[in-house]
């Protein structure tokens, strides 16, 4: 038989050729199973519980948590997220929520992450997370709800505070916010809670504080029983409390991150297999080769430095510089003499900073330049580096310290709002803002801001102060940790750099920048604060820089104390700020240059406009324009002090006489500077082109109650009735009020309300200003008998006076106890009032008798650890020998 005669052969000659299945149709055979696969997966993990396990998890984790030194009962330990289910398991890790300490320290609450079996049993707690992080407090009273958990902070047998945390995530970040920054927050989330999403916190203060409390949750709601008052807080977001005034929020927002560098060594930094010491080794040895290659670059180039100073300065060092020095004021203080033998065009002359030439400036109308800038070179080895100084007088420019939002944290776990306050007050005089000291995890420096302490006060530590009646002190702080009354905000870091013109009295030997036992000192960005012979506080900044010529730097602008502040790129840097209402700011006529100035609105200050700029053009401080938004790390923000004379006053006349509007301050009894009083005249009613009303300005910071004849008089006053609304004089405050607002307060002058039907017949008026200046009025020229009272009131409220008291007769000023406003002789009236010069806020010493004592007195004390101890807590060091190590 032929092949082809086979039936099989045959059959298949006739069938067609069969076809290989496509690729889509094998793809369709084997994703088949997929549905039913992804069904079973899903029922496995969430069809039902895990089977129970042998020991309950709770305990299984205080057991764990146990072996570690961390001590917590099992009742203490909620879980935040549901068990996974059996193959969830494998990649889930669910978190926990507890209360815990370590030995007799106080407790606080933790997250943690748990790794665990398909039937529910522990394997491993995997991350631990302090969430509250407080040394000097007990939390209490732990309450969980699903992700919600809430707990309350107590001492003293009362609860000051109650504190609530979301578990399923914080808050978005800012819109603002670049994408590099986001991812930032998430990494830093991760670090510091075990999830990217981090934890939502809000923070409530009992005001009064409870001696009973009760916190339970309610599905939308957290309800707080204090002492019977039931107060709710809406769960659902960071919306206000609602049903009390007894509650309030303290929350902070988050701060911008920093940049990649910085932000990358805090959190290299915070792991616990690399730490700080192994970051100080890396950045020690960069600083090292950094400054090798740039020696070795300037001795082959011969830089002397002259091209970086000029594109640091900008147009700012092209400026003439200042030569005459005001008698009156002593300012500016004399120039800086060059310690190089070639100095550079223009190395220690001062180039004035006002707004009549620097429109990121602002400056008092009639008064000197509030800044003067210069710079210096002090290492001869490294011509090329410089420090650049700016200096102000504290008689104009206030210091304040403000706490971040992260740094520091008290010891009750409390922070600052990292925010220049956002007033009219304040924002309206806002003039710069500078980096702090050190990280409180490099040696908790004492920090202490609008009354709050946020670290306590070390001995023997650099001290710069805020103090109550406005000054600005620097002083080395004594051997105790209590706070003078007078003082209203302190920062310090390490010990003096330079104390009465000599460098490290202390003996100190670490400045940062290396590990400690290293004998020489990193060469990198560094930043310092001092008061001057003059009492004037100057700002140094070197980028390349170490703690030995910073303080020569200091010594050449006649520093008598100064303390090191912060170091490294990113961290340090000065910014000026010129902020208004939309429109207010004057135009600049020109474009912006973004490398180191920017323009926009205020955050947080709806209709408001801020203009600001770098100190220097290169100046690497990260998050530009950075003090004007919320910051995490501490900072300081200065503000311009109102002084007289002021803008001047404007006539009712398009045609001003000559001299008409314009304050007077020469020829005075100033008895000092700023100036106590200045006069004026005007004619403020076009209706009465004859109408002159004479005006008297006084500044009552700067005068006092004086019995004493050989105090400089600035002026008497006649005797008031003692009755009825008047003027009150109170410690360097001026008001108007019905009866005197505190006890002390002397009243100058009585008068009337406009309302009362008596005012019609005033011949004179008073106010107080916006800034608390003194302006009393009274008419010169063509009195009008029931006339006068209306444009007394108005030509004050121009002024500035919000309330006003009219006088039915003169109050009898006698400018120097000798002359009247009109220049006339006056005569002394019985019975009257003697204000003399008072000594006006400004730079100061304090603390002048704390001795200089060797490193084995003062290192043991730096050293003891009051917040930022390591758990469990380290034997305490021993003291070095001198000199220190």
């Amino acid at each position: 038989m032929s092949p082809s005669s086979h039936p099989a052969a045959a059959s298949s000659e006739r069938a067609p050729a069969r076809r290989r299945p496509s690729l889509q149709a094998r793809a369709r055979w084997l994703l088949q199973p997929l549905p039913v696969a992804l069904a079973l997966g899903w029922a496995l993990a969430r069809g039902g519980p895990a089977p129970e396990p042998t020991t309950p998890l709770p305990a299984a984790v205080a057991a764990a948590l146990a072996r570690d030194g961390l001590l917590t009962a099992p009742a203490d330990v909620h879980l935040v997220e549901p068990l996974p289910g059996a193959l969830a398991s494998r990649w889930h890790s669910p978190r926990v929520v507890f209360r815990a300490h370590r030995g007799d320290e106080p407790s606080d609450v933790y997250a943690a992450t748990l790794a665990v079996s398909p039937e529910g049993r522990l394997i491993a707690v995997e991350g631990v997370f302090n969430v509250t992080d407080t040394s000097a407090v007990d939390e209490r009273g732990l309450v969980v709800d699903g992700a919600r958990a809430a707990w309350e902070l107590r001492g003293a047998e009362k609860t000051y505070s109650v504190h609530f945390a979301d578990f399923s995530g914080a808050a978005t970040e800012p819109s603002d916010w670049t994408r590099l920054e986001q991812l930032q927050d998430r990494v830093t989330c991760l670090q510091e809670t075990g999830s990217t999403r981090g934890i939502l916190r809000r923070d409530f203060k009992l005001e009064p504080a409870a001696s009973r409390l009760r916190v339970a949750f309610a599905p939308s709601a957290l309800v707080i029983d204090a002492d019977g008052r039931e107060l709710r807080v809406p769960t659902g977001g960071a919306g206000a409390s609602a049903g009390s005034l007894h509650l309030r929020e303290e929350s902070v927002p988050r701060a911008r991150p920093g940049n990649l560098v910085t932000w990358a060594v805090d959190r290299a930094r915070a792991l616990p297999w690399f730490g700080r010491d192994r970051m100080q080794l890396v950045k020690a040895v960069a600083f090292d080769l950094l400054d090798r290659f740039e020696r070795m670059r300037g001795t082959v180039t011969g830089d002397t430095g002259a091209e970086r100073v000029a594109a640091e300065l900008g147009g700012v060092g092209a400026r003439v510089p200042v030569t005459y020095r005001d008698p009156e004021t002593g300012w500016p203080p004399p120039p800086m003499k060059p310690i190089l033998s070639h100095p550079l065009e223009g190395e220690g002359e001062w180039r004035a900073l006002d707004g009549d030439h620097d429109p990121f400036i602002r400056s008092n109308p009639g008064a000197p330049a509030p800044f003067i800038t210069s710079f210096i070179r002090t290492d001869r080895e490294r011509p090329y580096t410089q420090v650049y100084v700016v200096e102000w007088d504290p008689r104009q420019v206030a210091l304040h310290a403000m706490s971040g939002t992260v740094e520091p944290k008290s010891a009750t776990g409390e922070t600052g709002p990292g925010l220049v306050p956002r007033e009219p007050a304040v924002m309206g005089r806002l003039v710069g803002a500078f980096n702090g000291g050190f990280q409180a995890t490099h040696g908790e420096f004492g920090m202490m801001a609008d009354g709050v302490v946020y670290l306590p006060p070390k001995p023997y530590a650099a001290t710069v102060a805020e103090l109550a009646d406005g000054s600005t002190a620097f002083g080395t702080w004594p051997a105790s940790d209590a706070v003078p009354a007078e003082v209203v905000s302190y920062r310090q870091n390490m010990t003096p750099l330079v104390l009465d013109g000599t460098i490290n009295p202390y003996r100190r030997d670490w400045w940062g920048g290396v590990p400690p036992g290293w004998t020489d000192e990193s060469r990198t960005v560094r930043s310092a604060l001092c008061l001057t012979e003059e009492r004037f506080v100057a700002y140094l900044y070197g980028s390349t820089i170490d703690a030995e010529h910073l303080a020569l730097a200091m010594q050449r602008a006649r520093c008598t104390y100064g303390l090191h502040l912060d170091m490294n790129a990113g961290h340090t840097g000065l910014e000026f700020y010129r902020a208004a209402p939309a429109g207010a700011l004057p135009p600049l006529e020109r474009k912006l240059d973004r490398q180191w100035e920017a323009e926009g609105e205020v955050p947080d200050m709806p209709g408001w406009r801020f203009r600001g700029r770098r100190m220097l053009r290169l100046m690497g401080l990260m998050n530009f324009p950075r003090y004007i938004h919320r910051e995490a790390r501490d900072f300081f923000y200065l503000t311009l002090r109102s002084v007289l004379p002021g803008e001047p006053v404007k006539s009712a006349f398009a045609s001003p006489e000559p001299g008409e509007g314009a304050w007077q301050v020469k020829g005075l009894p100033q008895h000092g500077w700023p100036y106590a009083l200045a006069t004026a005249w005007v004619r403020p009613d076009r209706a009465r082109p004859d109408a002159k009303v004479r005006l008297l300005a006084l500044d009552p910071a700067a005068v006092r109650l004086s019995a004493d004849e050989a105090a400089p008089t600035v002026l008497t006053l006649g005797a008031p009735r003692d009755r009825g609304p008047g003027l009150f004089l109170e410690a360097g405050r001026a008001r108007l009020a019905a009866t005197p607002p505190a006890a002390g307060a002397v009243r100058l002058m009585s008068g009337l309300e406009p309302d009362d039907p008596m005012a019609t017949t005033a011949t004179a008026a008073v106010g107080v200003d916006a800034a608390g200046k003194v302006l009393y009025a009274e008419v010169a020229t063509a009195t009008r008998a029931g006339g006068d009272a209306r444009m007394l009131v108005g030509l004050l409220g121009s002024l500035g006076c919000e309330r006003v008291l009219l006088l039915t007769q003169p109050a009898g000023v006698a400018l120097g106890g000798q002359a009247d406003l009109a220049g006339q002789p006056a005569l002394a009236q019985p019975g009257g009032l003697r204000l003399a010069r008072a000594e006006m806020p400004g730079g100061r010493r304090f603390f002048e008798d704390t001795p200089i004592v060797p490193p084995k007195v003062w290192y043991p004390l730096q050293s003891r650890r009051v917040r930022y101890f390591p758990k469990p807590k380290p034997q305490e060091p021993a003291a070095p020998s001198e000199p220190a190590p």
